[in-house]
């Protein structure tokens, strides 16, 4: 889904430039991560609001009214309804903050929404929370009246879209680079000259003249002490994967791509593990937006895979 920012989201995300844990001028990231979205199911309290099914109805008009305003990139309905079948969620079960990063693992989103509705003498309350899916920070928002909740919900998208627009940074990551991510495993993850083979094949849809996801998990094996090798049958491990990026159309002046990548890492014809990613990334132009994506996807699941080499 595409849809373009107001001038206030763009000074927000700018900033995400410079960040780095170790920012040096040629780590410094030339895209800025778009805002995505996941609204999920609210609580609905009481007997009444429950047999309405009131909590998913309230989350499905919240997401329509965001999407009709035109400033956030939104999960799409279906596939956050089939990632919660899949991993076995309900609203409920989303309120730890690791089946927060798995759900934004697997659907893209740097920001969650949901939160609760009920009555309090005449009025109704429908109360929100924006939560950060890797930082944990929250913000609220909420509207009450005394027409029926889903009246509401016009009110809050309002208020929901006024603090993304003014607060956005203060839910979002920061940019991750293969120097940041190698500061956060060096402590545990020693190479120690271990051969690893590596081989990401990418489509970004036009012809690139390097590979993006590669090349990063690349520079991040050899920075942790990993011996890179050319010929898979001298590899003691093997990390193998496919990416793909696609255009996701105008971000403000930028133009923003999606990417999903897979990887598996093997010991030899052991696998070890495998996992998945997602990330809408913008950039000066497609081919920017899309190799970055790529890349961005590629550190976030090194991140999470490298430390089983420790």
């Amino acid at each position: 889904m595409k849809y373009s920012l107001k001038p206030a989201v763009l000074a927000l995300a700018l900033p995400f430039l410079a960040f780095a844990a170790d920012p040096t001028p040629q780590e410094a990231a030339p895209s800025v991560p778009v805002p995505t979205i996941a609204v999920l199911p609210f609580d609905s309290r009481g007997a009444r609001a429950q047999n309405e099914n009131l909590g998913r109805s309230i989350a499905e008009l919240l997401s329509v009214e965001l999407a009709s305003q035109g400033e956030f990139e939104l999960v799409e309905r279906a596939e956050l309804d089939k990632i919660l079948s899949e991993l076995h969620l309900s609203a409920s079960g989303l309120v730890d903050k690791e089946t927060r990063l798995k759900l934004g693992q697997l659907t893209g989103a740097k920001i969650l929404i949901t939160g609760s509705v009920f009555r309090n003498g005449d009025n109704n309350y429908v109360v929100a929370k924006l939560i950060g899916v890797e930082t944990s920070r929250v913000l609220p928002a909420a509207a009450r009246g005394n027409s029926e909740a889903t009246e509401l919900v016009t009110e809050l998208a309002g208020k929901v879209a006024g603090q993304l627009n003014s607060r956005a940074q203060q839910l979002m990551p920061r940019q991750r680079t293969a120097l940041s991510v190698a500061g956060e495993l060096s402590e545990t993850v020693k190479g120690r000259g271990r051969k690893v083979y590596v081989k990401i094949r990418e489509s970004i849809s036009m012809p690139a003249i390097d590979p993006a996801a590669e090349t990063e998990l690349k520079k991040l094996l050899l920075t942790l002490g990993f011996n890179v090798v050319e010929n898979r049958n001298d590899a003691e491990y093997l990390f193998l994967g496919e990416g793909i990026a696609t255009d996701s159309g105008q971000y403000r002046n930028f133009s923003s791509s999606t990417a999903r990548l897979e990887l598996s890492l093997y010991q030899g014809k052991k696998l070890l593990l495998t996992d998945r990613s997602k990330e809408v990334v913008a950039g000066a132009s497609y081919m920017i937006a899309a190799k970055d994506a790529l890349a961005q996807c590629t550190l976030a699941l090194a991140q999470r895979m490298i430390p089983v080499l420790k």
